[in-house]
């Protein structure tokens, strides 16, 4: 892995954003009950399914964020390349429903900057986990 300090940086802040994003998810029903994961599946699903969804997409941000600490810090792991692929497909999912489902299901009460801000930040996320795998990023 090139190890630039750009490099580093990125793969520090796309952990410790994956990681506090899966931890809020999981925590969100008490303490945080306007999280990015609980909104964008509560656009779509209600009930216990959500509940469901939430959870395993949290874990899911959980792993991805401690699978690219595993990576950088140079720890091989046989499955990591594999399961990085994956999670940066669950990535494009949580993109899908949290910056375009949930805004077109707000019915116009979306601040646009505010949502610019949230998609540039998801989309750096998806960069970074990129970058983390030998087969898009080296």
């Amino acid at each position: 892995m090139n190890r630039s300090i750009g490099l580093i940086l990125l793969n520090i802040a796309v952990a410790l954003y994956l990681l506090a994003t899966g931890i809020l998810g999981l925590t969100g029903r008490t303490f945080f009950p306007d999280g990015e994961i609980r909104r964008g599946v509560t656009s779509l699903i209600r009930g216990d399914l959500a509940e469901i969804i939430i959870v395993v997409l949290s874990v899911l941000c959980i792993a991805a964020g401690a699978f690219i600490i595993i990576r950088f810090l140079g720890i091989s792991v046989p499955m990591t390349e594999p399961i990085l692929i994956v999670l940066a497909i669950v990535w494009i999912v949580i993109i899908i429903m949290i910056d375009i489902i949930h805004p077109l299901n707000s019915r116009g009460n979306v601040n646009f900057v505010d949502w610019l801000r949230i998609f540039g930040t998801h989309l750096m996320v998806l960069g970074g986990i990129c970058l983390a795998t030998e087969r898009f990023g080296g």
